[in-house]
């Protein structure tokens, strides 16, 4: 009986242990670093501390948004008009992770991109969003 109980105890512990590990391969919030790129969208490669490219143009209407994040860091693009109001902001994407940021109804102007993880925009994580 007490080499019964010692084997349930064994296979117990067996399972914890590798519903742990398949836990942590869980994907971030971002995305997944294997999703393909969506036809027709901009991409924009985030890294400590800048954006690729930093100048961006795009058609009014709808704009999607393929961000790639290559630095150790999570960062987000968010996209604010001439007197600064925020138009529109992406999700937190992981470092090594991917994701599609759509915004509709963009207008024609000029807008700043920046990353609004604290710290990041001061370091020099801006760009402009022309919008034609």
């Amino acid at each position: 009986m007490a080499e019964n109980q010692g084997a349930m105890l064994k296979a117990a512990f067996a399972a914890l242990a590798l519903t742990v590990l398949l836990a942590g391969c869980g994907g971030g919030g971002g995305g997944s670093n294997t999703t393909a790129q969506p036809p027709g969208s901009v991409k924009v490669t985030m890294s400590d501390f800048k954006f690729d490219p930093n100048a961006l143009t795009v058609p009014a209407g709808k704009s999607v948004f393929y961000l790639v994040n290559n630095g150790p860091a999570s960062h987000d693009m968010t996209i604010a008009d001439s007197s600064g109001k925020v138009i529109a902001k992406s999700s937190l994407v992981q470092s090594g992770d991917t994701s599609t940021f759509t915004v509709d109804n963009l207008a024609a102007g000029k807008y700043q991109v920046y990353c609004d993880v604290v710290g990041h925009k001061d370091a020099g994580m801006v760009g402009t969003l022309t919008v034609t």
